[in-house]
């Protein structure tokens, strides 16, 4: 009976790391995943996101760049309609407030000047001298006067933690106790 229990009670706790572990998708801002795309939902319409770091090899990001460095942005519209209106996209450093107006430009470090992009991507190369955070910031306007703005905050070179990791930690000092529990049990 004794080791029947035991079973069970690490069963138990193994079960609740494991479903405490899971992984979430958190969107952080405009940014948020679906079917393993990461879109950037702007106005009634969204686009594709793609981020790219040479120098880390092909492997795309959805939201952070792991590190300082030559990074590549882009951005492809899916809806056929957005090759007709005209985009802003431009990367600012994260000051912690509202960005507008004549303090925009003092905190832009790459922008691609408001225009149309019939072949439906816009693409944004810049190099990340420093880690910190950022703000792509993304601006539509159609011919009817309609505009369009999504914000997505994300950070360079630092790390960050997913959402939920004091829970896994939680989880696992749980089942370190009950496996210290048992063992003294059991001895």
């Amino acid at each position: 009976m004794r080791m029947w229990r035991a079973g069970f009670a690490l069963l138990l706790a193994v079960s609740s790391a494991w479903l405490l572990s899971a992984p979430r998708a958190a969107a952080r801002g405009a940014l948020s995943y679906d079917r393993d795309a990461c879109v950037l939902k702007i106005g009634p319409d969204f686009m594709y996101f793609s981020g790219y770091q040479p120098a880390a090899g092909k492997k795309k990001f959805c939201e952070d760049p792991p590190s300082t460095g030559e990074t590549i942005f882009a951005l492809d519209f899916a809806q056929e309609e957005m090759r007709e209106m005209t985009t802003e996209f431009r990367i600012v450093r994260d000051v912690g407030e509202a960005e507008t107006g004549a303090s925009l430009d003092q905190i832009t470090v790459a922008r691609r000047p408001p225009k149309t992009y019939p072949s439906g991507t816009v693409d944004l190369e810049l190099v990340f001298g420093e880690a910190g955070d950022y703000v792509g910031i993304v601006t539509v306007e159609g011919k009817n006067g309609e505009q369009w703005v999504a914000r997505f905050p994300f950070s360079v070179g630092k790390i960050v933690y997913p959402v939920g990791t004091p829970y896994y930690l939680l989880a696992a000092a749980a089942v370190l106790a009950l496996l210290l529990l048992l063992a003294r049990r059991g001895a």
